[in-house]
């Protein structure tokens, strides 16, 4: 009787308590679910107010938290024991994983930069320390950041052990899913020096196209709908995953993100590139980290070459001493060109490339890059030039990546694509002007591993067309960040490497500025979470409080449309086999995985376009479902240039 009033107390009706106990389980799952789905979709009645002395206390998330825990688990032992039915499959693996000892045996180079990367590592070992929550790692580009993390994590994890007694899964978050893989491989590769093989209950990569196949031991194989609960389920002691999965189920309503809610407790939370959440979230994401880490039992390791304010200094403890990493660098110097803007067929005309330099250009829009790339072309015919931008199928962009790697090209035209996580080198870099941290990420290309005598040059430029700047149009929800960065540049002609962090704390401080930027959205989206308004139509941004749905990582550029090009013979088949399943009728949950499998290999041959881009160039044929665009080989010279990816313009369409 007494559990009976404690619960009635937390809002469950005693109709429901009389059914659950009176053994009923499996109707009280499932009418579980159904009110907490119901009372999730539904902005809540009462309106819930702390209030001390008159004054509304700090934003409490507890009920937020125990509502979203509660009902994580009932949607994910549901599902769970209707598909997977074997508890092996899910117990907990042991690992081991000796980041030293894998960093020794890669036998590094005698250099000043490895000398600081050891010192940093050796500096953040010292700093092992159960007692704070919020942890933070400022380091500059090429430091090492993800070992030095990881190496923090694991050691962190077996103290934790040690003394609690509690196995935690770490999770690694990165804002783009093209640098899972190579951030997962090195994590494997360091498994590998202590375990003779890796299975996926140690190590699990998950995104939107991670191939749905578990490896569970030497001898199976899990495919299909069952491979794809182990993986949604985050059922791995390591998570390597992106902001998307992450944050749209620390802050989600979505009945499919929100099954994995319960693995986030008793977890190590490595964010990388915490900076590129866009700084309107800054606060919302702050706090709901420093509740998340204390309410859950789990701690949060923030990564940045930056220091962004996004958790207040008495919450968050720094593991290393940065400012002195900075001092001590010297690769890169800034110089600044922004006095005068140019138009980009200007821009080439006085542009000179030494012969013994190679160049990257860092430019805002296809169409600018476009016009750069076939400028540079006619005016540096001998030299080696590629292009990468969004409109080339990410098979082709992993090649020329490989190959700008490998130093084939001396020249390179780009969109920001390469501003964060492509670990390429150039002598010298030239920006089109772009919010401060961006700038800094690019200057990251720049004399990356501190060789030679010669500073890395990063030149930041203003280009336009005869509609205005091309930084406008593309930064148009940041136009505050590009006016605190030009005025900041202002007093500086050049501005090298040590100086780069006194000038980017002044940025954060300015962006931290409430007058300045304002954090309204992220206040009325931590209302909503207080009063638990997971979903909701009638609201407006501008509301004192939002749903959750309301908080949108990547934003909204209106509709994308997605290209399939037929490059080669891969492609030829791999269309060929959609074709074949968007044809079949089965049963409706593998179809829908078979769909899901091929879209996987299908996505190295995609694109996205938006409207602008559709209405631009000749348009492809839809294919009979009505989902892709359809570039066939036949007809890849109507609609696919080679150097520059989709898009070709003629006066004829082809519909």
């Amino acid at each position: 009787e007494f559990i009976k009033k404690e619960l009635v107390e937390l809002g469950l009706e005693a109709e429901i308590l009389d059914k659950v106990f009176n053994n009923e389980e499996t109707l009280f799952i499932q009418t579980l679910i159904n009110f907490f789905t119901k009372r999730r979709k539904k902005k809540s009645r009462d309106r819930i107010k702390v209030k001390k002395g008159g004054i509304e206390t700090e934003t409490n998330l507890e009920k937020y938290f125990t509502m979203q825990v509660l009902f994580s688990l009932l949607i994910d032992s549901d599902k769970s024991q209707v598909s997977l039915g074997d508890r092996e499959l899910v117990k907990r693996a042991e690992i081991e994983a000796d980041v030293e000892k894998y960093i020794e045996e890669q036998g590094t180079i005698q250099s000043e930069l490895n000398n600081l990367r050891s010192m940093a590592l050796e500096e953040v070992n010292s700093n092992i320390n159960i007692n704070s929550n919020i942890y933070t790692l400022t380091l500059p580009t090429g430091m090492g950041k993800t070992l030095n993390s990881f190496n923090y994590a694991i050691k962190l994890r077996k103290r934790l052990f040690e003394q609690t007694g509690k196995i935690y899964r770490i999770i690694y978050v990165m804002p783009f899913m093209s640098i899972i893989d190579q951030n997962a491989n090195v994590i494997e590769e360091v498994l590998r020096k202590s375990h003779k093989n890796i299975y996926n209950n140690m190590l699990c990569k998950h995104h939107h196209l991670t191939e749905i196949e578990w490896v569970a031991n030497e001898n199976t194989l899990i495919e299909g709908s069952n491979a794809q609960m182990l993986i949604e389920g985050w059922n791995s002691e390591i998570v390597v995953t992106t902001f998307q999965q992450f944050f749209s189920t620390l802050a989600g309503y979505k009945n499919s993100m929100q099954r994995k809610f319960n693995k986030l407790s008793n977890s190590i939370v490595i964010i990388d590139e915490i900076q590129a959440i866009p700084v309107k979230y800054y606060k919302f994401i702050g706090k709901l980290l420093t509740e998340y880490a204390e309410l859950m039992d789990s701690k949060v390791i923030a990564m940045t070459a930056t220091q962004p304010h996004i958790f207040s200094n008495d919450v968050s403890e720094q593991l290393c001493e940065y400012k002195k990493y900075y001092a001590q660098l010297n690769r890169t110097r800034i110089i600044n060109e922004l006095n005068y803007s140019r138009t980009v067929d200007e821009f080439v005309y006085d542009l000179e490339c030494a012969d013994s330099k190679s160049y990257l250009f860092i430019l805002n829009t296809i169409e600018s890059s476009k016009k750069l790339y076939s400028l540079l072309r006619d005016k540096f015919y001998d030299r080696s030039i590629t292009y990468l931008s969004t409109l080339l199928p990410p098979k082709v962009r992993m090649d020329r990546i490989k190959d700008i790697k490998s130093k084939k090209h001396d020249i390179v035209v780009s969109t920001q694509l390469v501003e964060a996580g492509v670990d390429i080198d150039f002598n010298v870099v030239y920006r089109d002007l772009a919010p401060l941290p961006s700038i800094f990420q690019s200057a990251g290309r720049a004399n990356r591993e501190g060789k030679g005598t010669n500073k890395g040059e990063v030149h930041i430029v203003k280009l336009k067309d005869n509609k205005g700047f091309y930084a406008d149009k593309v930064y148009r929800s940041a136009k505050t960040d590009l006016d605190i960065t030009e005025k900041l540049l202002k007093d500086y002609d050049t501005l090298n490497e040590p100086e780069f962090m006194l000038i980017i704390e002044k940025y954060f401080d300015k962006m931290a500025d409430e007058n300045i930027k304002s954090q309204h959205i992220s206040d009325a989206l931590l209302k909503g979470a207080e009063e638990h308004w997971f979903y909701g139509e009638n609201y407006s941004l501008s509301d004192e409080k939002i749903p959750l749905n309301g908080f949108e990582l990547i934003e909204n550029n209106g509709e994308k449309f997605q290209v399939f090009i037929e490059l080669d013979d891969d492609a030829e088949l791999i269309w060929n086999e959609y074709m074949t399943i968007s044809k079949q009728t089965e049963d409706k949950w593998e179809h829908k995985i078979k769909l899901k499998a091929i879209s996987r290999k299908m996505s190295e041959y995609i694109v996205d376009i938006n409207n602008t881009t559709k209405s631009k160039y000749n348009r492809p044929p839809l294919d009979s479902n009505q989902v892709y665009y359809y570039v066939s080989r036949s007809e890849l010279d109507r609609y696919y240039n080679e150097e520059t990816g989709y898009g070709v313009e003629s006066d004829v369409y082809y519909f």
